[in-house]
């Protein structure tokens, strides 16, 4: 049986008094650490990658070139975090890192041969773990989420929220 939160009368009421466990950070954070801990199982199976570095294979697949400043971007990952996984995926022979010809502190990142293949035999498996979580969805609630993430992404970045 899955769990699932108790609806509020008047939320707005009750709001105040919201126990931890109901706050939405703290049920997003839950969400995304188990849908990390699937994901990671997936990848590592089908393709021999972490998350993350599933995640710089997947950002630089889809851009065909990118560099490193704009994946943190795209990720939102730490870019340090972000750099050491792109190090060994370049020492892998995955991806192909090529200094810019005007600012050799850049980087363009490329997927080589492996890591194209890499990519190809992950995004069937990937696409379809998508379609498996979206299947007790209906289209209106994904349109639903969408507008609420969307909502709570740019209040996540407001500097002061006391407005």
């Amino acid at each position: 049986m899955t769990a699932s939160p108790e609806p509020s009368a008047d939320v707005s009421a009750a709001v105040g008094d919201l126990p931890l466990h109901q706050y939405l950070t703290f049920r997003l954070s839950r969400v995304q650490a188990k849908l990390n801990a699937q994901g990671a199982r997936v990848l590592m199976k089908a393709v021999g990658l972490t998350l993350t570095q599933w995640r710089v294979v997947a950002l630089v697949g889809a851009a065909g070139e990118t560099r490193l400043s704009d994946l943190a971007r795209d990720a939102a990952l730490d870019k340090g975090l972000l750099s050491r996984n792109v190090k060994t995926l370049v020492e892998q022979g995955v991806v192909i890192s090529t200094p810019d010809e005007v600012d050799h502190r850049v980087q363009h990142l490329s997927l080589s041969p492996k890591g194209q293949d890499i990519f190809d035999r992950a995004l069937p498996v990937t696409r379809k773990r998508q379609n498996w979580l979206r299947a007790g969805l209906t289209d209106d609630e994904i349109t639903l989420f969408r507008r609420v993430l969307d909502k709570l992404e740019i209040a996540a970045e407001k500097q002061d929220f006391s407005e």
